[in-house]
């Protein structure tokens, strides 16, 4: 009986969700009707270190020795646990919110921290950027995107979770994850960073996880 209700709700939720949607446009590239949260709810990763993501830090690891880089830039590196055991050797640089910068800069004094209100601290060039599971917590991801835009760089790592491996293809939000402002499918988010940079490769990188990743390079100009 609890299985048949769960069933019938989330096929109610669907057609209100679809009602909406004639009502609505795409929402950052996500599909109109979807309900997305309207504030940020700060996520205290200083706990954490490779629970998650780790997939994205080895691919990014194995295209730096690739090609030889040497620079890495991370952009919500949470704990920073991830950046030091696979970039521990290369010129690091880790990006947060104010809380999560202060514990970086008092267990890691002699590494590079940005506090992430504070822009103008950004390199203008680095070899890749890591951005693990950040995306879905702004409540205005264009501003992350112009972020990164700005910086010369060479490949980008971007991550999030893929939508309906987490919850279906029924979901018409917001997230279970009261700290994800909104989720994308495959398509939404390919064809939401599209525009932005020219993807080389989208692929699940965890299922378990719903970890979709998309490796990226500046977008070339003529």
């Amino acid at each position: 009986m609890r299985q048949l209700f769960k069933v019938a709700k989330a096929i109610f939720l669907y057609i209100l969700g679809r009602c909406r949607g004639l009502f609505s446009t795409s929402s950052f590239g996500i599909k109109g009707g979807y309900r997305h949260r309207k504030k940020e709810v700060y996520w205290d990763d200083t706990s954490f270190t490779d629970e998650c993501q780790k997939e994205v830090y080895e691919l990014a690891r194995f295209y730096l020795d690739k090609y030889g880089y040497k620079n890495v830039l991370d952009i919500g590196c949470g704990s920073g646990f991830k950046l030091l055991r696979y970039f521990s050797d290369c010129n690091t640089a880790g990006v947060e919110v104010d809380a999560t910068y202060k514990f970086l800069k008092e267990k890691y004094p002699d590494r590079v921290w940005i506090n992430a209100d504070q822009a103008g601290q950004m390199p203008q060039k680095t070899d890749i950027i890591i951005c693990a599971d950040v995306i879905e917590h702004l409540i205005n991801p264009d501003d992350l995107l112009k972020l990164i835009k700005d910086i010369h760089f060479e490949l980008l790592f971007l991550s999030t979770p893929e939508r309906k491996i987490c919850r279906g293809w029924l979901d018409y939000g917001p997230p279970a994850n009261i700290h994800h402002v909104r989720e994308w499918n495959a398509k939404e988010f390919s064809r939401y960073i599209a525009p932005h940079f020219d993807i080389l490769a989208h692929m699940i990188t965890n299922v378990a996880d719903a970890t979709q990743l998309l490796i990226c390079k500046r977008k070339t100009t003529t």
